[in-house]
């Protein structure tokens, strides 16, 4: 019997001789055999020996019927092993996922209780197609970080510089807007209002928690909003960045994507003049997004960061825009931003920053760079002209309004609101 019993696992086993020899345990439990595992590997070879020798007393078709059915099984069963092993890091991903979401929903509902952004007013200017165009481009604002002199070329930035240079920002282009009798202004948010928090340099060097830092450049924009308004018909269209997503990974699917500090500042906005004369165009895609002006003027506005590099975005770009010409629609100008360097080109503009340098750029990569964004002036004959703003000195600026309930200070320097930014987002 523990021949026999040798023999049909050495044949079930396709003559692998160490799988037998691990199943010892079923061996003596199956025989009731006492022998040490030395003897029971002596034995194993032993049969090895005589099977191989003398091949004719093996079923050879039966054998080979066995071992194809031991390689189906073990394959099905590295296919559900597989398949356990994705389920469980996709559970795993959706409840970090929903824990951080359910933490920064109820910092939200309680610092909105405190905050009224609501009570605003706004009028209607009347338009037509001859008017000029005005476009606002917003980008790379990088809202939350704290940004020193003495580690990125004497620039400094933080939620009060960032007023000033906005409010600096809209008074410029207010007044290129002026001289061409603008009377549509649209404004192009391209991703990044809120900087990133997922390395530990830069939770050390932001300002507040991002529920509140959100909601503060939320009252900033509301107010770049509102000054416009007073002179222009102001319409908004959005994309994401890849610095202001909530999740450690970003995905270009449009759902994914729309779990982004940006998508949730554009309809924050969107919530507070839901019943104002100001016009918020929904984005056909959060990572691509075509916005037709009043006169027909198609923008393809995307934050760049899916380009591989700055030297190959015009490359890029037109492989991009085969899809669009495919679908029938002309695009009259590109618009971006991601590598915080502005370039008013022909075809493509690419915005420079709000924050300016910092460390990284400064000292690590050795760039030398200056606050900055893009305006632009779209005309009758859809040709558009643009003019970059620059924006790096504002010390006699009056910024816009700050909420102090919404700003505080970073963690290097030890207020309370520190440990909020800690637990939700880490």
């Amino acid at each position: 019997i523990k021949k026999d019993w040798v023999k049909e696992k050495l044949i079930e086993y396709n003559l692998d001789k160490a799988q037998v020899l691990n199943l010892y345990d079923d061996f003596c439990s199956d025989t009731g055999c006492q022998w040490s595992k030395d003897s029971f590997s002596r034995e194993i070879r032993r049969v090895y020996i005589e099977l191989t020798e003398n091949m004719d007393d093996v079923d050879l078709e039966n054998f080979q019927s066995k071992a194809e059915e031991v390689i189906r099984l073990e394959s099905h069963n590295q296919k559900l092993l597989d398949l356990n092993n994705s389920l469980r890091k996709t559970k795993r991903e959706g409840y970090r996922l929903y824990s951080s979401l359910e933490e920064v929903y109820k910092e939200y509902v309680e610092v909105l209780k405190k905050v009224d952004l609501g009570k605003v007013s706004i009028k209607a200017h009347k338009t037509d197609l001859k008017n000029k165009i005005g476009i606002l481009q917003l980008s790379d604002n990088h809202l939350n970080e704290v940004i020193y002199e003495h580690e990125s070329h004497g620039n400094s930035f933080d939620f009060m510089v960032a007023s000033k240079r906005l409010k600096k920002f809209v008074a410029e282009s207010m007044k290129y807007f002026d001289d061409y009798k603008v009377k549509d202004c649209y404004i192009f948010f391209t991703g990044d209002l809120i900087n990133s928090n997922r390395r530990l340099s830069e939770r050390l060097a932001q300002h507040s928690s991002l529920v509140r830092a959100s909601l503060l450049a939320t009252y900033m924009y509301q107010q770049v909003i509102i000054e416009l308004s007073a002179k222009y018909n102001v319409y908004v269209a959005s994309v994401v960045g890849n610095e202001s997503r909530l999740d450690e990974y970003m995905d270009s699917s449009d759902i994914l994507a729309s779990e982004n500090w940006d998508y949730l500042i554009f309809n924050n906005l969107r919530m507070i003049f839901r019943d104002k004369p100001v016009t918020f165009i929904d984005p056909l895609n959060n990572i691509q997004n075509v916005v037709t002006l009043k006169n027909g003027f198609n923008a393809l506005i995307t934050h760049g960061h899916l380009f591989k590099s700055s030297s190959t975005i015009d490359k890029n770009i037109a492989s991009m825009l085969q899809n669009y010409i495919y679908k029938g629609t002309k695009i009259h100008g590109v618009f971006l931003g991601h590598y915080h360097s502005a370039s008013v080109g022909d075809f493509i503009s690419r915005s420079g920053s709000l924050c300016g340098a910092n460390s990284y750029s400064a000292i690590d990569l050795q760039f030398i760079s200056r606050a900055s964004q893009n305006v632009y002036i779209v005309n009758e004959d859809l040709s558009y002209n643009g003019q970059k703003i620059d924006l790096q000195n504002v010390s006699n600026v009056e910024g816009y309004k700050v909420i102090e309930e919404l700003e505080r200070y970073n963690v290097d320097r030890g207020l309370f609101n520190s440990s909020v930014t800690v637990k939700n987002l880490v």
